[in-house]
């Protein structure tokens, strides 16, 4: 029997990408996650969160379990909204990264929903998955699932630092400290009017966000430009 475990670190922010991670292991490993200290990763330090995402990538090289990462630009996250909503894309990232980990033997796939009814969001990924339900398997569509589901802990933490290295990226390269990314900091709002001042704004932030929008109105006199979706 196996876990897939699938979550999401980066849903809010106006700046730098969402990305979602998938992991899956034998579920005679769960004891291994729990005693490695793997759990939400909200809960742990950043660099205990560093720790824990080498651990499981040598476990997974040592121990045969399967991992994935999916990085959505905002560029990409701006077009998917274009179209339909944030929800809408997640559901098509968590059935992306379903699709890559499924294998034979029967499990549950656990997902930390990102629908306010997180029956309604395991249904629409189960939706997108070809031939669901797949022999031997069935979904655990949850909120909280990162503190309750360990294959889903570890997901989150390779999420995290996945989207925090992507972060630090950013800053090395625009060299300006940008903070978490999310409206609410600080840093990030200082870094606003900086990243508008041009004819169009910066490639690293979602464009499609209230935050950018209300910034480039107060910037600019001219209307906010639409996004290319190339």
């Amino acid at each position: 029997m196996w876990r897939i475990g699938i979550d999401e670190a980066g849903r809010g922010p106006v700046i730098g990408p969402l990305v979602v991670g998938a992991l899956c292991i034998p579920e005679a490993d769960l004891p291994m996650l729990h005693e490695a200290g793997v759990t939400d990763s909200k809960l742990l330090s950043e660099s205990r969160r560093q720790e824990l995402d080498v651990w499981i990538r040598a476990q997974a090289e040592a121990r045969n379990w399967v991992y994935e990462l999916h990085i959505s630009k905002p560029a990409e996250i701006d077009c998917a909204m274009a179209m339909t909503n944030l929800n809408d894309h997640e559901v098509s990232l968590f059935a992306s990264l379903a699709r890559k980990l499924q294998i034979e033997g029967g499990g549950v796939l656990q997902l930390d929903a990102c629908d306010s009814d997180a029956g309604r969001f395991g249904n629409n990924v189960a939706s997108r998955l070809p031939n669901w339900p797949w022999e031997g398997w069935t979904i655990d569509s949850r909120h909280g699932a990162d503190l309750h589901c360990l294959a889903v802990a570890g997901a989150s933490i390779l999420a995290k630092v996945a989207r925090d290295k992507a972060m630090q990226s950013l800053i090395d390269e625009i060299g300006l400290d940008l903070g978490s990314g999310y409206p609410s900091d600080p840093k990030t709002i200082a870094a606003l009017p900086h990243l508008i001042e041009g004819d169009e704004p910066h490639d690293c932030l979602r464009w499609g966000w209230a935050t950018v929008k209300d910034a480039w109105k107060q910037m600019h006199e001219s209307p906010l430009p639409q996004r290319s979706p190339d």
